[in-house]
């Protein structure tokens, strides 16, 4: 009987090593598969983050560029205050003239005539040239909204 049990034991043992030799066999190839997948994950991963990393850029190159057109605004917005205050002053300039007129009415003379009438030639001539920066300010101003809707346009469309 202790023949027996022996035998049982060695047979055992044999069949208990086997199990443990494919148990390991088994946990190796697992850990190769599970090598493998995160060996992908991992080149996934790189992946995203060469994507995320050129998002980055472009949106970096989007706010200066979104900079660049708000000092443009910004720099339109200084023309127009300019402008603005040429019209004041050319306003000014005719209210002065025309009580320079009723005054002359009231008692003046042909010499002062003579005189209000260079003084409204001149008024004249600063008007149109007036006129002239007024249009260019104003194709620009146009020139700008239409980029700004444009550039807004495409914005929504995406």
């Amino acid at each position: 009987m202790k023949k027996q049990v022996r035998t049982s034991l060695v047979i055992g043992i044999v069949c208990l090593s086997a199990l443990i030799v494919r148990a390991d066999d088994e946990a190796k190839q697992e850990h190769a598969k599970m090598q493998k997948e995160h060996a992908a994950a991992h080149h996934e991963h790189d992946a995203w983050e060469a994507e995320h990393s050129r998002w980055r850029a472009e949106h970096l190159r989007a706010l200066a560029m979104l900079a660049k057109l708000q000092a443009r605004i910004l720099e339109h917005e200084a023309i127009l205050e300019e402008h603005a205050q040429h019209i004041r002053s050319h306003e000014d300039h005719m209210r002065h003239h025309a009580e320079e007129i009723a005054a002359h009415e009231k008692e003046g003379d042909a010499k002062e005539h003579t005189k209000l009438a260079e003084s409204h030639t001149k008024f004249l001539k600063e008007h149109a040239e007036l006129a002239k920066l007024h249009a260019k300010v104003k194709g620009g101003h146009d020139a700008l909204m239409n980029q700004l809707k444009k550039l807004l346009k495409t914005s929504e469309e995406e």
